[in-house]
């Protein structure tokens, strides 16, 4: 009896190890999926800001946080729910933003909490901006900053994107980071694509 049971066990425990993975990747897929919809509803929101604005969408000084500009000018006027700025899948990144080892400077923070709602710190990047910022470059020359986008600007124009900074092992949804690795972009018409790196053309706007 004693044995059928620690068998039984056994078997248990092999099913289990088996499934966690299977699960882990559809949870993320889940995450990656409710990530693409905050983006859509975030570019929605510009969409209708950019109408009552000449067609301007708002400008940040750079891509990085805090994003205070962007924030203020959607909350609460065109977003009411602060949750659509923080991917769901934000812990894992946590530490790589709070950290100096990956395109610095460290200090970071991407997670939903009181303290990163107040000071405009979100997990995601914005795009339209005056200065490049290091940390998250994006394939323009220095030349083609300001980065002003519209709502009639090109729609292979990046608006935002999920958070990533360079040589991070892992980027969002638990992707391998570097050349293999791949976002939810949010596109200057507002449409959302996950692109991955190895995409031609994934890091060209200029088309």
């Amino acid at each position: 009896m004693l044995v059928e049971l620690l068998l039984v066990v056994a078997i248990l425990a092999i099913l289990v190890a088996l499934l966690m993975p299977v699960l882990g990747r559809a949870i993320e897929t889940a995450h990656r999926t409710r990530c693409a919809a905050n983006l859509r509803q975030v570019g929605l929101a510009l969409k209708v800001y950019a109408l009552r604005h000449d067609g301007w969408y708002p400008v940040e000084e750079k891509c990085g946080n805090p994003q205070s500009r962007l924030v203020g000018a959607l909350v609460p006027d065109y977003l009411d729910d602060m949750r659509v700025f923080y991917c769901p899948s934000a812990e894992v990144l946590e530490p790589y933003a709070q950290s100096d080892e990956y395109g610095g400077p460290g200090g970071d923070s991407v997670i939903d909490t009181p303290r990163n709602r107040a000071r405009c710190y979100i997990t995601y990047k914005y795009f339209s901006v005056n200065q490049r910022d290091t940390r998250m470059p994006l394939p323009l020359r220095l030349s083609e900053y300001p980065h002003l986008l519209r709502n009639d600007s090109l729609a292979s124009r990046w608006l935002m994107s999920d958070w990533v900074r360079k040589d991070v092992p892992i980027f969002p949804h638990q992707e391998k980071g570097g050349w293999g690795g791949g976002r939810n972009i949010l596109f200057a018409d507002t449409s959302v694509r996950f692109v991955r790196h190895r995409t031609p053309h994934a890091f060209t706007e200029r088309q």
